[in-house]
Protein backbone atom coordinates (compact mmCIF):
# COMPACT_ATOMS: atom_id res chain seq x y z
CA UNK A 1 0.00 0.00 0.00
CA UNK A 2 1.24 3.67 0.36
CA UNK A 3 4.46 2.94 2.84
CA UNK A 4 5.55 -0.53 0.29
CA UNK A 5 6.04 2.81 -2.70
CA UNK A 6 8.64 4.06 0.44
CA UNK A 7 10.69 1.15 1.33
CA UNK A 8 13.55 3.41 2.49
CA UNK A 9 11.46 5.64 4.84
CA UNK A 10 11.86 4.20 8.25
CA UNK A 11 8.50 6.15 9.88
CA UNK A 12 6.92 5.12 6.66
CA UNK A 13 4.50 2.36 8.24
CA UNK A 14 4.10 4.88 11.18
CA UNK A 15 2.20 7.82 8.89
CA UNK A 16 0.62 5.44 6.55
CA UNK A 17 -1.44 3.03 9.17
CA UNK A 18 -2.22 6.66 10.64
CA UNK A 19 -3.58 7.90 7.91
CA UNK A 20 -5.45 4.53 7.64
CA UNK A 21 -7.07 5.12 11.05
CA UNK A 22 -7.97 8.79 10.66
CA UNK A 23 -9.73 8.02 7.20
CA UNK A 24 -11.60 5.24 8.79
CA UNK A 25 -12.89 6.87 11.43
CA UNK A 26 -14.02 10.20 9.33
CA UNK A 27 -15.57 7.79 6.43
CA UNK A 28 -17.63 5.95 9.62
CA UNK A 29 -18.44 9.58 11.17
CA UNK A 30 -19.81 10.63 7.56
CA UNK A 31 -21.53 7.32 6.57
CA UNK A 32 -23.76 7.47 9.77
CA UNK A 33 -24.08 10.87 10.54
CA UNK A 34 -23.91 12.81 7.11
CA UNK A 35 -25.92 9.96 4.86
CA UNK A 36 -29.51 9.09 5.61
CA UNK A 37 -28.49 5.45 5.08
CA UNK A 38 -28.56 4.42 8.85
CA UNK A 39 -31.47 6.83 9.87
CA UNK A 40 -33.27 3.97 10.75
CA UNK A 41 -31.25 4.08 14.07
CA UNK A 42 -32.47 7.32 14.94
CA UNK A 43 -35.56 5.71 17.02
CA UNK A 44 -34.64 2.20 17.28
CA UNK A 45 -31.17 1.57 19.29
CA UNK A 46 -28.48 -0.39 17.49
CA UNK A 47 -27.68 -3.73 19.26
CA UNK A 48 -24.05 -3.71 20.91
CA UNK A 49 -23.60 -7.11 21.18
CA UNK A 50 -23.72 -7.36 17.17
CA UNK A 51 -20.91 -4.06 17.57
CA UNK A 52 -18.95 -6.87 19.66
CA UNK A 53 -19.15 -9.36 16.90
CA UNK A 54 -17.86 -7.26 14.40
CA UNK A 55 -15.11 -6.07 16.66
CA UNK A 56 -14.18 -10.26 17.43
CA UNK A 57 -13.90 -11.11 13.32
CA UNK A 58 -11.74 -7.62 13.02
CA UNK A 59 -9.33 -9.12 15.74
CA UNK A 60 -9.10 -12.54 14.44
CA UNK A 61 -8.11 -11.14 10.94
CA UNK A 62 -5.23 -9.32 12.26
CA UNK A 63 -3.93 -11.98 14.71
CA UNK A 64 -3.76 -14.50 11.76
CA UNK A 65 -2.05 -11.65 9.33
CA UNK A 66 0.25 -10.62 12.49
CA UNK A 67 1.09 -14.14 13.53
CA UNK A 68 1.72 -14.81 9.07
CA UNK A 69 4.30 -11.41 8.73
CA UNK A 70 6.15 -12.32 12.65
CA UNK A 71 6.88 -15.94 11.77
CA UNK A 72 8.51 -14.52 8.43
CA UNK A 73 10.14 -11.43 10.22
CA UNK A 74 11.61 -14.40 12.34
CA UNK A 75 12.27 -16.59 9.35
CA UNK A 76 14.37 -14.00 7.78
CA UNK A 77 16.07 -13.92 11.69
CA UNK A 78 17.21 -17.30 11.32
CA UNK A 79 18.34 -17.00 7.97
CA UNK A 80 20.86 -14.18 8.94
CA UNK A 81 22.49 -16.31 11.70
CA UNK A 82 22.81 -19.40 9.17
CA UNK A 83 24.40 -16.97 6.73
CA UNK A 84 26.53 -15.49 9.50
CA UNK A 85 27.65 -19.30 10.51
CA UNK A 86 28.27 -20.37 7.02
CA UNK A 87 30.26 -17.48 6.43
CA UNK A 88 32.32 -18.34 9.79
CA UNK A 89 32.43 -21.80 8.45
CA UNK A 90 34.51 -20.81 5.10
CA UNK A 91 36.92 -18.49 6.96
CA UNK A 92 38.27 -21.13 9.81
CA UNK A 93 38.47 -23.86 7.11
CA UNK A 94 42.42 -23.49 7.32
CA UNK A 95 43.84 -24.30 3.56
CA UNK A 96 47.32 -25.84 3.46
CA UNK A 97 48.76 -22.28 2.02
CA UNK A 98 48.24 -19.33 3.40
CA UNK A 99 47.94 -17.44 0.30
CA UNK A 100 45.48 -19.66 -0.67
CA UNK A 101 44.04 -18.59 2.84
CA UNK A 102 44.58 -15.00 1.60
CA UNK A 103 42.26 -15.87 -1.42
CA UNK A 104 39.66 -17.19 0.93
CA UNK A 105 39.71 -14.09 3.22
CA UNK A 106 39.12 -11.90 -0.06
CA UNK A 107 36.72 -13.24 -2.05
CA UNK A 108 34.57 -13.51 1.12
CA UNK A 109 35.07 -9.76 1.72
CA UNK A 110 33.80 -9.04 -1.93
CA UNK A 111 30.59 -11.25 -0.86
CA UNK A 112 30.17 -9.24 2.27
CA UNK A 113 30.19 -5.86 0.92
CA UNK A 114 28.25 -6.74 -2.14
CA UNK A 115 25.65 -8.41 -0.14
CA UNK A 116 25.49 -5.54 2.44
CA UNK A 117 25.83 -2.45 0.12
CA UNK A 118 23.96 -3.70 -3.07
CA UNK A 119 21.44 -6.40 -1.68
CA UNK A 120 20.78 -5.55 1.55
CA UNK A 121 21.00 -1.41 0.88
CA UNK A 122 20.14 -0.73 -2.05
CA UNK A 123 17.45 -3.56 -3.00
CA UNK A 124 16.73 -5.11 0.37
CA UNK A 125 17.24 -8.46 -0.86
CA UNK A 126 14.69 -8.02 -3.36
CA UNK A 127 17.55 -8.53 -6.30
CA UNK A 128 20.44 -10.48 -6.09
CA UNK A 129 24.21 -9.14 -7.57
CA UNK A 130 26.50 -10.54 -9.87
CA UNK A 131 29.34 -9.22 -7.49
CA UNK A 132 28.16 -11.13 -4.42
CA UNK A 133 27.22 -14.22 -6.98
CA UNK A 134 31.11 -13.81 -8.82
CA UNK A 135 32.40 -13.95 -5.09
CA UNK A 136 30.60 -17.17 -4.79
CA UNK A 137 32.16 -18.51 -7.88
CA UNK A 138 35.70 -17.41 -6.64
CA UNK A 139 35.47 -18.82 -3.43
CA UNK A 140 34.63 -22.57 -5.08
CA UNK A 141 37.27 -21.93 -8.01
CA UNK A 142 40.17 -21.18 -5.45
CA UNK A 143 39.74 -25.00 -3.86
CA UNK A 144 38.68 -26.48 -7.36
CA UNK A 145 41.70 -25.13 -9.01
CA UNK A 146 44.29 -26.19 -6.54
CA UNK A 147 42.86 -29.67 -6.37
CA UNK A 148 43.96 -29.36 -10.46
CA UNK A 149 47.29 -28.30 -9.46
CA UNK A 150 47.81 -31.38 -7.08
CA UNK A 151 46.06 -33.62 -9.60
CA UNK A 152 48.50 -33.03 -12.46
CA UNK A 153 51.93 -32.10 -10.04
CA UNK A 154 52.30 -34.30 -6.62
CA UNK A 155 52.88 -31.81 -3.76
CA UNK A 156 52.71 -31.01 -0.31
CA UNK A 157 50.26 -28.06 0.12
CA UNK A 158 47.21 -30.17 -1.75
CA UNK A 159 44.00 -30.02 0.57
CA UNK A 160 43.16 -32.85 2.19
CA UNK A 161 39.64 -34.41 1.30
CA UNK A 162 38.42 -33.83 4.73
CA UNK A 163 39.11 -30.15 4.26
CA UNK A 164 37.31 -29.92 1.12
CA UNK A 165 34.36 -31.04 2.35
CA UNK A 166 34.17 -28.99 5.51
CA UNK A 167 35.54 -26.02 2.78
CA UNK A 168 32.35 -27.35 0.31
CA UNK A 169 29.59 -27.43 3.13
CA UNK A 170 30.28 -23.71 3.99
CA UNK A 171 30.35 -22.74 0.76
CA UNK A 172 26.72 -24.35 0.06
CA UNK A 173 25.22 -23.45 3.40
CA UNK A 174 26.21 -20.48 2.41
CA UNK A 175 24.60 -20.16 -0.79
CA UNK A 176 21.38 -21.67 0.66
CA UNK A 177 21.26 -18.98 3.59
CA UNK A 178 21.71 -16.41 0.63
CA UNK A 179 18.81 -18.08 -1.78
CA UNK A 180 16.51 -18.01 1.54
CA UNK A 181 17.33 -14.28 2.04
CA UNK A 182 15.88 -13.68 -0.89
CA UNK A 183 13.01 -15.90 -0.88
CA UNK A 184 12.06 -13.99 2.47
CA UNK A 185 13.07 -10.72 0.61
CA UNK A 186 10.62 -10.83 -2.25
CA UNK A 187 7.38 -8.74 -1.49
CA UNK A 188 4.15 -10.56 -1.67
CA UNK A 189 1.11 -8.19 -3.24
CA UNK A 190 -0.52 -7.57 0.43
CA UNK A 191 -2.80 -4.40 -0.90
CA UNK A 192 -5.59 -7.04 -0.90
CA UNK A 193 -5.42 -8.43 2.88
CA UNK A 194 -4.74 -4.52 3.67
CA UNK A 195 -8.08 -3.53 2.40
CA UNK A 196 -10.15 -5.96 4.02
CA UNK A 197 -8.32 -5.15 7.22
CA UNK A 198 -9.44 -1.87 6.59
CA UNK A 199 -13.05 -3.02 5.84
CA UNK A 200 -13.45 -5.05 8.58
CA UNK A 201 -12.11 -1.97 10.83
CA UNK A 202 -14.65 0.43 9.42
CA UNK A 203 -17.40 -1.84 10.01
CA UNK A 204 -16.94 -2.20 13.49
CA UNK A 205 -16.29 1.65 13.68
CA UNK A 206 -19.66 2.06 11.86
CA UNK A 207 -21.35 -0.26 14.37
CA UNK A 208 -19.63 1.61 17.19
CA UNK A 209 -21.35 4.64 15.86
CA UNK A 210 -24.67 3.29 16.20
CA UNK A 211 -24.72 2.24 19.61
CA UNK A 212 -24.26 6.06 19.92
CA UNK A 213 -26.66 6.90 17.27
CA UNK A 214 -28.88 9.14 19.33
CA UNK A 215 -25.88 11.20 20.91
CA UNK A 216 -23.54 12.48 18.46
CA UNK A 217 -21.61 14.33 21.03
CA UNK A 218 -21.11 10.75 23.34
CA UNK A 219 -19.60 9.23 19.82
CA UNK A 220 -17.28 11.00 19.40
CA UNK A 221 -14.64 9.90 22.25
CA UNK A 222 -15.61 6.11 21.49
CA UNK A 223 -14.83 6.73 18.01
CA UNK A 224 -11.43 8.28 18.76
CA UNK A 225 -10.33 6.04 21.21
CA UNK A 226 -11.15 3.02 19.19
CA UNK A 227 -9.29 4.52 16.23
CA UNK A 228 -6.36 5.03 18.14
CA UNK A 229 -6.35 1.72 18.90
CA UNK A 230 -6.95 0.32 15.45
CA UNK A 231 -3.79 2.59 14.38
CA UNK A 232 -1.74 0.41 17.45
CA UNK A 233 -3.51 -2.57 16.04
CA UNK A 234 -2.10 -1.80 12.50
CA UNK A 235 1.37 -0.88 13.09
CA UNK A 236 2.27 -3.76 15.20
CA UNK A 237 1.19 -5.80 12.38
CA UNK A 238 2.47 -3.87 9.45
CA UNK A 239 5.89 -3.23 11.59
CA UNK A 240 6.31 -7.05 10.52
CA UNK A 241 5.11 -7.22 7.37
CA UNK A 242 8.05 -7.24 5.53
CA UNK A 243 11.32 -8.20 7.81
CA UNK A 244 13.70 -5.82 5.80
CA UNK A 245 11.77 -2.40 5.66
CA UNK A 246 10.62 -0.14 8.27
CA UNK A 247 11.78 0.15 11.91
CA UNK A 248 11.85 -3.42 12.96
CA UNK A 249 13.45 -4.64 9.82
CA UNK A 250 16.61 -6.39 9.82
CA UNK A 251 19.87 -5.14 9.29
CA UNK A 252 23.35 -6.87 8.11
CA UNK A 253 25.13 -5.02 11.35
CA UNK A 254 26.26 -8.76 11.99
CA UNK A 255 27.86 -9.23 8.35
CA UNK A 256 29.36 -5.48 9.03
CA UNK A 257 31.20 -6.64 11.84
CA UNK A 258 32.42 -9.34 10.07
CA UNK A 259 34.11 -7.65 7.34
CA UNK A 260 35.26 -5.31 9.79
CA UNK A 261 37.28 -7.88 11.05
CA UNK A 262 38.64 -8.80 7.84
CA UNK A 263 40.27 -5.59 6.74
Amino acid sequence: MLFERFPHLMIGPILATLAWSILIGLLAWGLVFKTRIFNPFDKVRFDSFFCGILNIIFVFFMAFTGSEFYDKHKAAAESLVKEKTAINKVLITQLPTEALNQQVRGAMKNYLQAVTEIEWKQHLNQQQSDEAQQAISQLLQIVNQSRRICADQATTQCIDSLTVSRYLDGVDALREARNLRFLLGVQEQEGLRYILCMFLALNAAISLLLVYKYDKRAALVPLVMYCLSVWVTFLIVILHADPYIGIKGIKPTILEHIMEQLD
